[in-house]
């Protein structure tokens, strides 16, 4: 059956399984996060609240945790903006320990496209973003076709590969603004 998309994803999940540890929302221990992406900056961004179940340090959100957040924000920006991707490299400067059962601001954005590959930033920060918690940045190998699979995306190829095409039609342009 063909479906007619003609919006951009705004969600993690439309495009990823239900049991995804980042965005699956039938993933009971996952972070069940939304990678929401926003056009009218060209980023990722959302609103999270890290469980306590989530703690390194009492009181404070485990550092492997962190790192998966925002991992999963930058592969989810990857896939808003039309690319399967797998992580290549990534890293972090913890800059403060980052509260559990705070809402925080989750942020994602583009660097630059080259060649076969992604490159992005990111940060958590508190809601007014005074307070930066976590800075990353990360490149992502863009993968062909071939690898997108019914496995990746729980059975929803069909309208995944659609969403996927209308993202990278809808979003070409904000590359534009960075250099590639």
């Amino acid at each position: 059956m063909k479906h007619k998309i003609e919006h951009p994803s705004k969600h993690g999940f439309e495009i990823h399984h239900d049991t995804c540890f980042g965005c699956g929302k039938e993933n009971p221990i996952g972070l069940s996060a939304d990678f929401t992406f926003h056009d009218e900056n060209g980023e990722v961004n959302f609103t999270y609240k890290f469980k306590r179940l989530y703690n390194g340090a009492p009181g404070f959100v485990h550092g492997g945790i962190l790192s998966t957040v925002l991992d999963e924000a930058m592969g989810a920006l990857c896939f808003h903006l039309g690319y399967i991707v797998m992580t290549d490299t990534m890293g972090f400067k913890f800059h403060k320990a980052t509260p559990v059962e705070t809402d925080l601001l989750v942020r994602a954005w583009p660097i630059k496209k080259a060649k076969r590959k992604v490159f992005l930033e990111c940060e958590l920060t508190s809601l007014d973003k005074e307070i930066l918690y976590v800075k990353g940045e990360g490149a992502f190998h863009i993968l062909p076709p071939r690898f997108f699979s019914d496995k990746l995306t729980g059975g929803k190829i069909e309208i995944a590969s659609e969403l996927l095409a209308v993202n990278k039609l809808q979003r070409a342009h904000l590359f534009d603004r960075i250099e590639t």
